[in-house]
């Protein structure tokens, strides 16, 4: 089952395994890709910003700052 796991040093491992993640970035943009496809979501850059701002000020609540 695991077959090519064997003989790889733990950092070809793990530049393996870095190769298959996204980035913050790559997510993000993967996400609402699926949101304006699925439902047309598509926010203007000023509504992103007031989305952000938003959920900046409740995380900032949330943990007490």
């Amino acid at each position: 089952m695991l077959d090519w796991l064997e003989g790889l040093s733990l950092r070809a491992y793990l530049a393996r395994l870095a190769e298959t993640l996204l980035t913050p970035a790559e997510r993000a943009a993967k996400a609402l890709a699926a949101l304006t496809e699925r439902n047309g979501y598509a926010p203007t850059p000023a509504e992103e910003r007031d989305l952000d701002s938003e959920l900046d000020r409740r995380l900032a609540r949330v943990s007490g700052q």
